[in-house]
Formats: structure tokens, C-alpha cells, sequence
């Protein structure tokens, strides 16, 4: 067992231990090693100011994406390779072709957001991906610029020549960090120290297992754990000083739990799948899902957040739990002592209250694809259309028999302290033809199941509101795709 974290820095190698740990990849860049590119503005992940790439081991090679450094924990970074806007260039470069192009393009004004979006893109470009309007936008939506009004960065994005402009990590050593990682990645991390405060001493640690057992051994002995996958709400709650856990176990290391698969029917998802991951497979096997993942998230945070974390996290508003609730999705419990599986419908007692056990971890989720004859539908509704914490949320599952609705599933977000299933509306519906009067109908028993209140992102009688009209949207959209299928 090792009492540091390897962490490479533009390509320099660093051994860090104890108390050191404990801080953000940002605060390590800037105050640590004087790399003051990185820039923090609102330190939880909106702005993107303090992109890097990082290189993590997988499938025995480095493979790098954009992160926001500020919610990024060391902890979590152990065998990393860091890449920041100051290490992009080459010996034989003045400035990275993405830095002259935003001169060029006149790109910057104040500066401050800069590094951010030139390491968006140099993301861009260590991914391959091909450069169109859209894939820019859509690759710089976690960025904000509060000067320029984006065209001109727009702009110095698609002047780029990707066929030859070499990626950001082929001026280091890949191949003597890849083996540097390798040896350390199967050593369990373990680091400690005591905070003192007033006169008054705490023991605060981290542990990064290399193993499941590891890690449910630890849990087991450790009841109050704080477990750590993408950390995305963690972080930001951390930094914003709501939240001081003083035992946290990372599980950047864990094997086995990146499965992402279809097998007769069933997708299973590891707790270690990443909301990137998890959208490319849902564009084939689940559009309506990736429409939703598309727009809750920039793509530093979905490159680490996990589906298992939206789950774990036990927010009313997590997007991704109106689709599990009526697709009847089942985690799979993990401890020491076995396994088990619990359906969703059944897993939140109450805010913030889930049936996990405390020496259980979320392993796996799995579901069933929608059949053929059912209709999904599901909505987001916020403030702004991207990047924003939902003020209602909805899924909405139909199997439908010439014209007649045989089945149907509601679960509502933003309305209670939990996601909630709407079984009187659910029984009201089945058995009914697809009329707008029926719908109609469904939306008033809705408003009286669920009990939402009033908060900074919408009164209880606007969520009321919405949870009537949001069934006569879905009418509405069904019946409009089934004129556009006579029609064709």
C-alpha cells in the first residue's frame, strides 16, 4: 500500500502525500506549483474557466479529456497525467496553434476566461473529433465568456487544421508514464493527517482501493465513508464549504466496473461508466435519453460524473431519475458479505434517504429496452436550456394497442423530496384512447400526487402548472409524430 498519489504535470512526475491530497486540482496547479493559467471563477464546474486535459489509464493507454480542475480532487487523480494551457506548447513553439488562433480571431478580450476555452479545445482536437459549427458549440458549451459574445471563439475553432496540428500529448513521454502508471495502479493509496482547529484535533483520510474487496473491507469498517466516483456534486459542495467529510474513498482505480452493455435486451451500466460513455451508446440504443444528457451537463463534467453517482446523490432533481423510474431500472447492492438487487421504485425512503446499506456500494444498474409499441418521452425544464439545475423534471413511458393505452408509467421530479411515481394517474390512463380530453384529465389527478414547493427556481403552483401541461405536451408531440408517419 502506497501513502502518496502519482500525479504527472505536464509530463514532471510528483509524489504527494498527506495533507496535500485533500486539495483541489486547481488550488495543486495554482498555489502548489505556480501554474496560474488554470483560472477558478465560480469553482463548481459552470464557467470552465480551469479546463485541463487529463490522461487516464484505459485499456492500457492514456486516453485524455477536458475536466474542470476545480472540482477534480486530487484523491481522485492518482495515476493522472495533467496537461494545463501552459504546457501546450512544444520546445519549438511561442504559443499552441488553438492559442494564435484566438488572437487571429480576436478571441479574447479580458483574458480571464481564455485558457479555459483554449483548452476546450485543445480537447477537441486530442479527441479527433471533426470541427463543424455544431461540434463546437457543442464541445464549448461548459465554456462562458462574458466579453466577446463567442462568435469570434466560434470562429477560431473551425479555423483550425486538425490534419496538422498534433495533439497536446504527443509532446510527452506516453509511453514512460504509461509504465509508470501501470506499476502504481495496483497499489491500494492510503493517506492520513490530523486537522486541528481552536485547539481541537481530527483524524481526516483518503483511500483509493485497487480492488472492489478493498474497497467494500473499508466501507465495512468505515460506516460514515464518503464515496467518491466523478465527485461533481461532492466537490462543488466541498468547495463552496457545506460539506467537510473527513473519510473519503475514491474509486478511481476500481476494475470492473466500466461494463456497459446489451445483452438480451438488457443494458447493464458500471458504477464507473461516465455520462460521455453513456451518451455515445445511448445515440444508438436510447435517443431519448441522450437527448436529456446532451443538454444537463458540459462535457468537462459528464467526462466524470456517472450515472451511479446521479443515483447515490438522492436529489429530486437528478436527471437521469424520471427515465429509470418508468423504465423500472434495479442497482445492484454490493457488500463484503454478497450482492443484491433493488428496484429503483423502491430505493429513496425520503430525501436524501436510500436503501443502501452503510457498508453497500452501487455496482451496477441495469434495465430493460423499451418495447417496440411503447412511446418514451422525457423533459427537462429549467431556467436556461443547457447546463442548468432543473426546476421540474418528467419521464413519461406508454405501451399503446390500436390507439389504447395498455400500460403507463409517470415519474415526476421537482415536486417532493423525491422522485415521484404517480399511480392514480397511472390507472386513470390505462384502458383510455389517445384523446386530448384524456390528457387533460390525467394532468389534473397530477397535480393533486404530487406536493412541490417553493424555492429560488420556481414557485410550488408554477411546478403544479407544469405537471398538468406537461402530459398535454406529451399528447401533443405524440399525435404530431404520428401525422408525420401517415404522412410519410
Amino acid at each position: 500500500m502506497r501513502d502518496y498519489l502519482l500525479i504527472y504535470v505536464n509530463g514532471r512526475r510528483y509524489k504527494i502525500s498527506g495533507k496535500r491530497g485533500f486539495q483541489s486540482l486547481s488550488d495543486f496547479l495554482r498555489y502548489d506549483l505556480g501554474m496560474v493559467g488554470t483560472k477558478v471563477v465560480c469553482a463548481e464546474g459552470d464557467c470552465g474557466s480551469c479546463t485541463v486535459l487529463i490522461g487516464r489509464v484505459r485499456n492500457s493507454q492514456l486516453l485524455y479529456e477536458g475536466i474542470d480542475s476545480c472540482i477534480q480532487y486530487l484523491y481522485q487523480l492518482d495515476c493522472s497525467h495533467v496537461i494545463t494551457v501552459e504546457g501546450l506548447k512544444d520546445e519549438a513553439q511561442i504559443i499552441h496553434p488553438v492559442q494564435k488562433a484566438m488572437v487571429d480571431a480576436a478571441g479574447s478580450q479580458c483574458g480571464y476566461c481564455t485558457p479555459g476555452f483554449v483548452m476546450a479545445l485543445a480537447a477537441m482536437l486530442e479527441t479527433g473529433e471533426t470541427l463543424t459549427r455544431h461540434s463546437v458549440q457543442d464541445g464549448l458549451t461548459g465554456n462562458l465568456c462574458r466579453c466577446t459574445g463567442y462568435e469570434q471563439i466560434i470562429d477560431a475553432g473551425l479555423s483550425l487544421n486538425q490534419k496538422v496540428i498534433p495533439k497536446a500529448s504527443k509532446c510527452y513521454d506516453a509511453k514512460a508514464i504509461l509504465a509508470d502508471f501501470m506499476e502504481h495502479v495496483v497499489q491500494p493509496v492510503y493517506c492520513e493527517y490530523e486537522k486541528k482547529w481552536n485547539g481541537a484535533g481530527q483524524q481526516v483520510q483518503f483511500f483509493v482501493p485497487a480492488y472492489l474487496e478493498e474497497a467494500l473491507e473499508f466501507k465495512q469498517k468505515n460506516k460514515h465513508v464518503t464515496v467518491v466516483a466523478g465527485g461533481t456534486d461532492i466537490s462543488v459542495q466541498m468547495n463552496k464549504e457545506r460539506l467537510e467529510p473527513n473519510c473519503i474513498m475514491s474509486l478511481t482505480h476500481l476494475t470492473g466496473l466500466e461494463i456497459l452493455e446489451i445483452e438480451n435486451k438488457t443494458v447493464t451500466v458500471g458504477a464507473k461508466v461516465t455520462w460521455t460513455e453513456l451518451g455515445e451508446f445511448c445515440q444508438e440504443h436510447l435517443p431519448e435519453l441522450d437527448e436529456i444528457i446532451s443538454i444537463f451537463a458540459s462535457r468537462q463534467i459528464k467526462n466524470a460524473a456517472t450515472l451511479a453517482g446521479n443515483i447515490a446523490n438522492a436529489s429530486p432533481i437528478a436527471d437521469s431519475l424520471p427515465f429509470l423510474h418508468v423504465i423500472d431500472a434495479e442497482m445492484e447492492l454490493t457488500a463484503s458479505h454478497g450482492t443484491r438487487w433493488v428496484n429503483i421504485n423502491r430505493f429513496y425512503h425520503g430525501y436524501k434517504n436510500t436503501e443502501m446499506k452503510p457498508d453497500e456500494l452501487i455496482t451496477r444498474i441495469r434495465w430493460n429496452l423499451p418495447e417496440p409499441e411503447t412511446v418514451l418521452k422525457l423533459y427537462k425544464v429549467s431556467k436556461r436550456k443547457d447546463l442548468d439545475i432543473s426546476t421540474f423534471t418528467a419521464g413519461i413511458l406508454l405501451r399503446l394497442k390500436k390507439g389504447k393505452i395498455q400500460n403507463a408509467r409517470l415519474a415526476f421530479g421537482g415536486v417532493g423530496p423525491v422522485v415521484l411515481r404517480l399511480p392514480k394517474t397511472e390507472e386513470f390512463l390505462q384502458g383510455k384512447p389517445m384523446l386530448q380530453g384524456i390528457f387533460h384529465e390525467a394532468g389534473k389527478l397530477a397535480r393533486d400526487e404530487i406536493s412541490p414547493i417553493s424555492d429560488v427556481r420556481a414557485s410550488s403552483d408554477y411546478r403544479l402548472q407544469l405537471a398538468e401541461n406537461i402530459l398535454l405536451k406529451f399528447f401533443h408531440e405524440c399525435s404530431d409524430n404520428q401525422n408525420k408517419k401517415e404522412a410519410a
